[in-house]
This record gives structure tokens, sequence and C-alpha cells, in this order.
């Protein structure tokens, strides 16, 4: 396929919202779950090192939750191939597809936030590509809210033989007070399926963020993750790679950047189910001023799971005394024939580097600026969409 095959480069309309007769009988099943739901707490593995009990959620009550969603616009070739592009109320209204794969692989009660999400989401996106059909330009979707509350429910399924790159980009504006985004976004990539899944995040100082992506690779698929987040008071992205097919395989690449008092919670789990799947992941953060993260890492191997190859490694770089970086990486493996590691690092700024280009002319904070671009640049160069790459650059350079 050619890239004339979507309508106009980079034309975007604008996604409806509404709420369907099936999403609100959902709703109000997963309420009392919502409600049931405590909220975490610090000492819980999953929360460890973020301060989640100053978030007060009925602060945020009642929700009504409004976000401005714009979406590429499919060309009738296309939509004759039977690919959908739509928002995700108008999909388990029409299309079967949206609800056989709705909450599939994804527990409601595992977590107040996806419960929350479950129980008030009010948009989000679907996207369905049937067999067979290879996209050779991104798809992309923009996630924007000025309002308190961004609550969003996201459905990807690529069918078997199928190859696409979906792009979302979440950011808000500034009303003034504290404001929450809440998304959980189920990937699904069937037999001999290729998915490079891009997540970007731009978030104020006063945004809350909690993200739950989930990815199901079944045989021979692919799911390759590339994410950046930036800005928030707390900015939380979790991203599951669930390892259902032989031969399935993902790499995971992300950036994080904190400043001022921000927060930064990011995690990669992944779930090896079966035999001979791949896995690499590397995400590497810097953390200026108050700043302050946490990265959790899970590899775990079922016994089933013979063969496997899994991978990760997390970099920290710490700009000055008063941040906090915290690192945890871990296995979990009950297969004996497999090869697994895991590394951090976590450590202050060279001043032996700064020292050299302060000798040659910059100031601190332009050497430190190089400093980060430096960190930063050989993780970039890996992100195979330039478009994204170069938005990340611009991101860091602020």
């Amino acid at each position: 396929m050619k890239q004339q095959n979507l309508v106009t480069k980079n034309a975007m309309e604008l996604m409806p919202q509404f709420e369907s007769d099936f999403a609100k009988s959902k709703k109000i099943e997963a309420l009392n779950s919502y409600r049931s739901i405590t909220m975490p707490k610090e000492k819980e593995e999953d929360w460890r090192y973020t301060e989640i009990e100053k978030l007060k959620l009925e602060t945020f009550e009642p929700f009504r939750p409004s976000t401005r969603i714009s979406a590429s616009i499919l060309s009738d070739y296309l939509i004759e191939k039977g690919i959908i592009l739509t928002d995700i109320n108008t999909a388990l209204e029409k299309y079967p597809a949206a609800l056989n794969y709705y909450f599939k692989n994804i527990n409601i009660d595992r977590e107040k936030f996806i419960s929350l999400c479950a129980a008030h989401f009010t948009n989000g996106i679907f996207l369905y590509v049937p067999k067979n059909i290879e996209l050779d330009e991104p798809i992309k979707v923009n996630f924007d809210f000025e309002g308190k509350t961004s609550i969003i429910h996201n459905l990807i399924i690529a069918e078997a033989n199928t190859k696409i790159e979906f792009i979302e980009e979440y950011s808000n504006k500034d009303n003034g007070g504290d404001q929450l985004n809440a998304c959980v976004t189920e990937v699904y990539a069937n037999n001999n399926s290729q998915i490079k899944f891009y997540h970007l995040n731009d978030w104020t100082k006063n945004a809350y963020n909690f993200t739950n992506i989930i990815g199901t690779a079944e045989r021979n698929a692919s799911i390759n993750w590339i994410s950046g987040c930036f800005g928030g008071k707390l900015n939380r992205i979790r991203i599951d790679t669930i390892f259902n097919g032989q031969g399935s395989q993902s790499n995971n690449i992300g950036v994080f950047l904190g400043k001022g008092k921000e927060h930064i919670d990011f995690t990669t789990n992944v779930y090896h189910n079966t035999t001979d799947t791949t896995n690499e992941i590397l995400v590497d953060g810097i953390l200026k001023d108050n700043s302050s993260s946490v990265y959790r890492g899970l590899i775990k191997i079922e016994k089933a799971a013979q063969k496997t190859r899994s991978y990760l490694e997390n970099h920290i770089l710490k700009l000055g005394d008063k941040t906090l970086a915290n690192s945890i990486p871990s296995l979990k493996i009950d297969a004996n024939d497999v090869k697994a590691s895991h590394g951090a690092t976590v450590g202050q700024i060279n001043e032996e580097h700064m020292f050299y280009l302060m000798a040659r002319g910059l100031s601190r904070q332009e050497a430190e600026k190089l400093i980060v671009e430096g960190f930063f640049e050989p993780v970039i160069e890996k992100i195979p969409l330039e478009e994204l790459r170069e938005k990340i650059r611009g991101l860091v350079r602020q």
C-alpha cells in the first residue's frame, strides 16, 4: 500500500462523544468494583515510592470528563478494505469485534484506576485492521482536555498478517486547578501481525496521569512500544506485554524527563506464557530540580515458556542533589531453558564532564543541556519514526 491510501497526509478529524447503550450497561456493572476497591498505598509493591495517598479522587467527582480526540482520516480505499477507525462508543454499538475484545485480557478489579476507567470512561478510539493489510503510513490520534477530568478507553485490534504503526499523543490545557487523566488501552496483535505503538504525553504541572496499556501478542506476532513521558504532578504509565503465542516478540523503548516537583512512575511488565518468545526493554530517564521517579520492570517466565529470551535495562541520570530516583527491576522465572537478565543504573551528572565543557566557554546551564541531550540521543536514535524523534528532542530541549 502507498501513502496516498490515507487521505491528505496529516489530516485529522474530530471524534464524536456520546455514550453507547452497551457502554452504559457495562459501566453500571463496573461501578460496584470502582466503589469497593480501595485507593492504592505507597507500601504496596506496585506503588512503592509513589505517594499516591496525597491524591483524593473524590475531589474530581462527579466525573464529567470531556476530551477532544482527533484522528487520522481514512481514505475510501482503506475503508473498503475493512479498516475501522472510530470512537469507542460507536464501535461498541456497531462492531462485533469491539464487543469480543472489550476488556478481554484485563481484570477491572486489578486496581482502582482501571476500575475508574471501566466505570466512568466517556470516550476513546477503536482501531480494527482486518487480515492481510499493511499500512505504510502511521495512524495518529491526539487526546487533549482542558476540563477537570479525562477518562479514556481505547481498543486496537490487528488481525493476522497485518502491519500497522499507531501514534497517540496526550496533552492538557492548564485550567488553574488539579486535573486528572485516566486511560486504559487494549492492544491485540494476532498471528503474524506487527504493531509499532508510539505513546507520547506532555502534561502541565497540575496534571495527574494514570495510563495503563496492555498488549497481547499471539503466534509470531510483534508489538514494539516507543514511549515518552514529560510533565505532570504525578505521571504514571504502565505497559504490560503478554506473550501468548509461540515466536512472539516485543521491544520496549521509553524515555522520561522530570523537572520542578514532578514525579514520574514508569512500569514495564512482561509475561512469557509460551515457548520461544523474545523481549527487550530499555527505559532511560533524567531528573532535574526537585523531581523524582520510580521505574519498575518485571520479567515473568512461566514453566511452559522454555527458550525465552528476555532482557531489561533502566538508566537514570540525576541533575542535582535534590532529585530522587528509584529503580526496581525483577525476574520471576519458572522455566530452566531461558536467557533472562536485567540491569539498572542511577547516577549523578559527571562533574568532570561539566568542567570540561565549561572550560571551553559554555555556561553551566548550556553544559547541562548538552549533557542531557547526549544522554538521551542513543535511545532516541533507536526510535524508527523521525517525526517522533524530533518531537521528543524538542521536549528534552525545553
